[in-house]
């Protein structure tokens, strides 16, 4: 239900503007330039990135289940678009309640979630273990950066693990009064300590009455909402921030940040592609990447205000999110590179052709 309400939740705010595979990229957090711009043009930076696991033919099955449940409506025969029918409307409505969406905050903590709830199960299981000098048992964790961080925070505590697993308890516990009791029990039934295994995945859900993926979705829903109230109260909950406050998410990609670094420099995008062995396309990518990342990007070296103008005008009357269309309302000297960076602009707020 939970997946479901996620996929619905997206088609309707893509406003049968995307593809159900623009969807599924912005949950699955595919790299590209097209489905950043998508998340930030259609306020979809909650859902970025919260499930990377999800198999394309397990997405293509739930929504031909919307379509068989008349959930959504084709808008567009060839492109597989679609928006919420009216019973897809009463359904989001019906169930707002008890989903939950706004727990999510994708974009900012999709990956530090990843981290911080590996960290923090790998912690739980070493402290506790060496607590009681048990010093072999089978990591629940096996990543080598995880590992390292965990033996080298161990270093810092290891004359006192009573006082820290006593901190670290009381913490989890007030933070966890802040989630729904459900949600509390499936993220402390997943933990593991001294001889205390903490339960499958398969077994959460079958007794919490779950698909496997909603359950994993209820796990990062309560992640990502502990990690927000965290940073909100870093004093209150200073063990735990202990824990997520080195996971900053990168924000450009290595190729971007490349293009960026020549761009400091002076080049000019042409002489960039000629250095990269780019094409011309793909810098325009890169800047168009930077500066979702960057609201005080200088657009003006870019295009004109006269066109930024113009280009806005232009978007204003289509009112739609389509390149293509606001290119016939525009003179034939502005490009479609010209269009894609003022509607990155404003999707930061930045004033354009002021």
């Amino acid at each position: 239900m939970i997946l479901k309400g996620i996929i619905l939740s997206s088609i309707h705010r893509l406003k049968g503007e995307r593809s159900t595979s623009a969807t599924y990229y912005i949950i699955a957090g595919r790299k590209s330039i097209q489905t950043v711009q998508d998340i930030h043009m259609y306020g979809l930076k909650q859902f970025y990135s919260i499930y990377p696991k999800l198999i394309k033919s397990y997405f293509d099955k739930v929504i031909y289940e919307l379509k068989k449940e008349q959930l959504i409506e084709i808008t567009d025969g060839n492109k597989e678009t679609y928006i919420l029918s009216s019973i897809g409307l009463q359904w989001l409505r019906d169930h707002k309640s008890i989903l939950p969406l706004s727990y999510y905050s994708g974009m900012q903590n999709g990956e530090s979630s990843r981290v911080f709830w590996s960290r923090l199960q790998l912690l739980i299981q070493t402290i506790t273990n060496v607590h009681k000098n048990e010093f072999h048992f089978i990591p629940v964790v096996e990543d080598k950066a995880i590992e390292t961080w965990v033996k080298l925070y161990y270093q810092r505590i290891k004359l006192d693990t009573s006082s820290f697993l006593q901190q670290l308890y009381e913490e989890l516990q007030e933070v966890l009064q802040k989630l729904p009791t459900y949600m509390a029990e499936i993220f402390v039934d997943r933990l593991t300590s001294f001889k205390d295994y903490g339960k499958s995945v398969h077994q959460l859900a079958s007794s919490h009455y779950l698909t496997t993926i909603d359950l994993e979705l209820t796990l990062i829903a309560a992640l990502h909402r502990i990690i927000n109230i965290i940073q909100s109260y870093k004093q209150t909950y200073s063990l735990l921030n202990d824990i997520i406050q080195t996971t900053e998410p990168r924000r450009l990609s290595n190729t971007a940040i490349t293009t960026y670094q020549y761009l400091l420099k002076g080049f000019s995008i042409e002489e960039i592609a000629k250095r990269r062995k780019l094409r011309v396309n793909t810098i325009y990518d890169h800047v168009v990447e930077i500066a979702l990342h960057d609201s005080a990007f200088p657009i003006d070296a870019y295009v004109s205000k006269y066109d930024q103008k113009i280009i806005v005008r232009a978007y204003n009357e289509v009112d739609v999110y389509k390149l293509k269309l606001i290119k016939q309302k525009v003179p034939e000297h502005i490009t479609y590179f010209h269009i894609r960076l003022v509607l990155t602009m404003l999707t930061n707020t930045q004033k354009v052709g002021d």
